[in-house]
């Protein structure tokens, strides 16, 4: 079964028949403000499809609000590499501990 996209103004949850995948909330400057795909999920792409998501609503690239845990700079990175925006600056996707997941 696909899991459901739910996208409202500044948030984005994927979920499952059973529990939530992973969300993700941002504000219209293009912040992401938290980021989060359950430890079961990760490294499968949910992380990204969310952040392409809000690009593709915003229509810009997005930034990365602090704290930053040590798998949400992995997420950056890839990011920025991704988006030709250059290495991540100090700070980063909030609560990416919180998330780093599906990159």
């Amino acid at each position: 079964m696909e899991p459901r996209i739910n996208h409202a103004d500044g948030i984005i949850t994927i979920a499952d028949a059973n529990t939530t995948i992973g969300y993700c909330r941002y504000d219209e400057c293009g912040a992401i403000e938290y980021l989060f795909v359950g430890p079961p999920f990760r490294r499968r792409g949910y992380a990204r499809r969310m952040l392409s998501l809000v690009e593709e609503r915003l229509g810009k690239t997005l930034d990365f609000e602090p704290p930053l845990s040590p798998l949400g700079r992995l997420l950056v990175e890839a990011y920025r590499r991704e988006a030709g925006t250059g290495e991540p600056q100090s700070g980063g996707a909030a609560g990416a501990d919180r998330e780093a997941t599906g990159a």
